[in-house]
């Protein structure tokens, strides 16, 4: 089983450039704010995930490969 902290580590490691920010709430709800190093703008945010989800590298990347495509959608919209 994944530490909390570990799978923050994870998440927010695998969002560089960007600033990831990753909360997690006593109850293991995630909250992700993903932003722009020089403009500090927030161009991707998301909350309520639950921790006992990505309880593994597997989950965790392929949850990150998710919002990295989300990510890019935003980024050709904006």
């Amino acid at each position: 089983m994944m530490s909390m902290q570990h799978q923050r580590q994870l998440i927010e490691a695998s969002f560089v450039p960007y600033v990831c920010k990753c909360t997690i709430s006593p109850q293991g709800l995630i909250s992700i704010r993903v932003s722009d190093p020089k403009t500090e703008a927030v161009l991707l945010s998301r909350d309520g995930i639950s921790s006992s989800n990505l309880m593994s590298w597997n989950l965790i990347s392929a949850f990150v490969a998710d919002l990295q495509a989300d990510l890019e959608k935003l980024k050709h919209t904006s």
